[in-house]
């Protein structure tokens, strides 16, 4: 039996309620522009910073996963993360794919999710099916919604709401977390398989 698995960092309650806020803010946007909103959200429980997307696995190698990351987090002790603005994404790309919250690439988060990609893809213990995002700049963000392009084609391009605006708030990282994700008919739950604490020396 395999597992569907991605590395994360989750948010405090106090973020992820300002986020909700923002997605009824622009839900209303796209209601009094357009009529309707192409957007589904993401559930509020399931808001996150995405550091490693591992995909489908083994049960058997989850422990090796475990360890590994364990040491990373024993590497960094607590740090902020600086969240910064909301847009369509990916950037300067029509049409849009998502709506983000992107963060600020600080040192301490990018060396993070390096040490973990390169334990991730250099461990010969693990087999990994995914190579998405591999060798690609890793860009810290929330992702708030996906966007419905059959929905998105039929809007008027003149009537789609704005979309770049502050999201300045900070919050703390103080642990990593593998994630499994289960893809359902209402859409993908996600559920803590492990956490693991940052080093607090």
């Amino acid at each position: 039996m395999k597992k569907r698995i991605f590395i994360s960092l989750n948010l405090p309650t106090d973020i992820k309620n300002r986020l909700v806020a923002e997605q009824q803010e622009i839900d209303r946007q796209f209601a009094y522009f357009c009529g309707n909103s192409p957007i589904k959200w993401t559930k509020k429980d399931n808001l996150h910073i995405t550091l490693f997307f591992v995909g489908y696995m083994e049960i058997n190698d989850l422990p090796e996963i475990f360890k590994i990351v364990e040491n990373a987090a024993n590497k960094f002790k607590v740090f902020e993360i600086k969240l910064k603005d909301i847009i369509y994404a990916p950037l300067n790309k029509m049409p849009p794919k998502m709506v983000w919250v992107r963060g600020e690439s600080s040192e301490e988060l990018l060396r993070l999710q390096k040490i973990l990609e390169t334990s991730l893809l250099s461990n010969t213990n693990v087999v990994l099916e995914n190579e998405e995002g591999i060798n690609k700049n890793f860009t810290p963000h929330i992702t708030l919604g996906r966007i419905a392009q059959w929905q998105w084609s039929r809007l008027d391009p003149e009537e789609i709401p704005a979309l770049n605006k502050d999201f300045l708030y900070n919050f703390n990282v103080d642990s990593i977390k593998v994630m499994e994700s289960q893809l359902k008919r209402g859409g993908a739950e996600y559920s803590i398989l492990k956490s693991f604490s940052l080093n607090q020396s």
